[in-house]
C-alpha cells in the first residue's frame, strides 16, 4: 500500500497538472498515506522497514508536489528562501541523524505529520485560498516541523522515529 504512493508520485509527473486524470492520482496517493498506517496498526504489522518506506513515500510524494508547483506555479523570492531554508535544515537534521544513528532519522512527528499534510493539500489550498495564503501556511508549518525536528535529533540519545514532538517526547 506504501509503495502505490511512490506509483502515484511518479504518475502525477507525467500527467497534466489539475486534470481529472491528476487530481484522481493526487488522492488515492494520499488516501494511500491514510490507510497505510492505520492497516498496519489494525493488522499489528508495524516495523521498522516500513516505518522507512514511508518515510520515502512522503518524501517522494512530497517531491512530486513540489515539481508540479515549480512547473505549474510562479512562486515569488520569499516563498523560495523559505523552501531553500526548510530543505538547510533538513538536510542538516538527516545528516545529524545519519552520524548519530547510522541510519536515515525522519520522525513523525505531530508537526511533521501537519506538514505532509499541508503539502499533500497544497493544490487544493492554492485553488481555494490562492497561493499568498496557502503558500504561508504551508511554509510556516513545515518550517516550524523543521526547526522541532532538529531539536529532536540533537537532543536525544537514540533514535525514536515515532516521537510525537519536542515537549510530547519521553526520553526512555
Amino acid at each position: 500500500m506504501t509503495s502505490s504512493r511512490i506509483v502515484f508520485a511518479i504518475a502525477i509527473l507525467y500527467i497534466k497538472p489539475f486534470s481529472t486524470a491528476f487530481w484522481i492520482c493526487y488522492f488515492l496517493g494520499g488516501l494511500s498515506d491514510l490507510l497505510d498506517g492505520f492497516v498496519a496498526r489494525t493488522l499489528n504489522q508495524q516495523s521498522e522497514k516500513g516505518a522507512k518506506i514511508d518515510s520515502i513515500a512522503d518524501f517522494v510524494f512530497a517531491v512530486s508536489i513540489f515539481i508540479i508547483v515549480l512547473k505549474s506555479i510562479f512562486l515569488p523570492l520569499r516563498f523560495w528562501c523559505f523552501i531553500s531554508l526548510i530543505f538547510l535544515i533538513r538536510i542538516i537534521t538527516y545528516s545529524i541523524g545519519f552520524y548519530k544513528y547510522r541510519t536515515f532519522s525522519s520522525l513523525h512527528t505531530y508537526f511533521n505529520k501537519a506538514s505532509g499534510l499541508l503539502i499533500f493539500m497544497f493544490p487544493v489550498l492554492y485553488v481555494i485560498l490562492q497561493l499568498d495564503v496557502a503558500g504561508g501556511i504551508v511554509c510556516f508549518v513545515s518550517f516550524a516541523a523543521s526547526v522541532e525536528e532538529l531539536m529532536i535529533t540533537m537532543k536525544s540519545s537514540r533514535l525514536d522515529r515515532d516521537c510525537k514532538g519536542l515537549f510530547l517526547r519521553e526520553e526512555r
